[in-house]
């Protein structure tokens, strides 16, 4: 939650008027910090979060109208959710739910939250919370069996 937070605000402040590509690197960075001794390969969540933020802000801000916080929540919420997602497929067994959680929660922070805080707050409690439960499933490393199969 605070990674995700920090990120945004970062991102924001940093250089406002890029905001719309330091937000991905900035969250990606922050989150990596926490996802570093968790996830195998973890330094390509900064890049996967980098492209998926920068796609989806960059086709939000060139063809959504103003005022389509909704339409652009869904539509960054997907990229990074998909861009996520590619990195923790091979980590959690239920990765697939990182994309539906990514889109609610960019949705809900960018349409009923917006703000300059209030964003980054709402999608990282959202993420956080369901990043907490999706490591409950984690898969094993390559070479080790299962304790389901055990």
């Amino acid at each position: 939650m605070l990674a995700t937070s920090v990120g945004w605000v970062l991102g924001r402040f940093l250089l406002p008027n890029l905001a719309f590509v330091v937000i991905g690197i900035a969250m990606g960075i922050m989150q990596w910090f926490v996802l570093k001794d968790r996830v195998r390969n973890s330094v390509w969540w900064i890049i996967a979060t980098t492209v998926g933020w920068l796609l989806g802000s960059t086709i939000a801000m060139f063809l959504l109208p103003d005022g389509s916080e909704f339409l652009a929540g869904l539509l960054i919420g997907t990229t990074t959710g998909i861009a996520q997602w590619l990195i923790l497929k091979s980590e959690l067994y239920l990765a697939g739910w990182w994309v539906v959680t990514s889109i609610i929660a960019w949705t809900t922070g960018l349409f009923l939250l917006p703000g300059l805080f209030l964003s980054g707050v709402m999608a990282g409690v959202i993420t956080g919370f369901a990043l907490a439960l999706l490591m409950n499933f984690p898969k094993p490393e390559p070479g080790q069996i299962s304790d389901v199969l055990r």
